[in-house]
């Protein structure tokens, strides 16, 4: 099991090696991207060698589908890489942050602990309440998209908020654990630990021999001040080969 790293794409396509599987979904639009790919390829170059066993269909149309194709995997490649890029990004904007909190509660407490006035602590203007771990934090809510082959797209959100992607106050990511195959968890001792992840959507990658087995999540938000919320439901996936 693994995430598609952002090179996945490059060089996933050369005419030699593009071999479409027998277990394509029956409709273009429900493929994968990388599916589609594959597909186009062996159509291409089915009918660049062979254009005249398809009446009707010209030259300039076969080499219109290789252009687009082209494109395609041009730029399905730069929106993995950013895609990549922006989750990085976002990780460590979170881990600077969470440098920038920690120092300023020590120095608030050192000063406030060695007495400084409240004139003095109110020029600080450092805000009197702690907002890392509020009593009152929910817990994760997740769906997963399973139209992928050997993909989970695991889309979560606050269970106060779902109408919004944003973390409950304090929270600096949601764990994600899984459990592969078997009855449900009955705590995360049963699970694997997969990622902290501090931006919906999380996609998940399994290998082929993980095909047809079924994935159970369990989720809960990770606090800044190290601090968990308790766990989401339990959801329940097959892997689709």
């Amino acid at each position: 099991m693994s995430v598609a790293p952002a090179a996945y794409f490059a060089g996933a396509f050369d005419k030699s090696t593009a071999k479409l599987e027998n277990t394509m979904a029956n409709s273009i639009g429900t493929v994968s991207d990388s599916e589609l790919l594959l597909i186009a390829s062996q159509v291409w170059e089915v009918l660049d060698a062979s254009t005249a066993e398809y009446p009707g269909v010209t030259g300039p149309q076969v080499d219109d589908l290789n252009t687009f194709k082209n494109t395609f995997n041009t730029d399905l490649i730069a929106h993995v890489a950013a895609q990549a890029e922006a989750k990085s990004k976002t990780a460590a904007k979170e881990a600077s942050r969470d440098n920038v909190e920690a120092q300023l509660r020590l120095l608030r407490n050192v000063a406030k602990a060695g007495g400084a006035t409240d004139a003095a602590m109110a020029a600080l203007g450092i805000p009197t309440g702690d907002a890392s771990a509020p009593s009152n934090a929910t817990v994760p809510a997740v769906t997963v998209n399973t139209s992928e082959r050997l993909r989970h797209t695991l889309e979560w959100r606050d269970n106060a908020t779902p109408e919004n992607r944003k973390k409950p106050r304090g929270a600096m990511g949601v764990e994600i654990w899984v459990k592969i195959d078997g009855p449900p968890p009955g705590s995360e001792k049963d699970c694997i630990f997969l990622t902290l992840d501090a931006f919906t959507p999380y996609l998940a990658e399994y290998d082929a021999a993980e095909a047809g087995k079924v994935a159970h999540y369990m989720l809960r938000w990770r606090m800044r001040d190290g601090s968990v919320s308790a766990w989401s439901e339990t959801i329940s996936a097959t892997i689709t080969g």
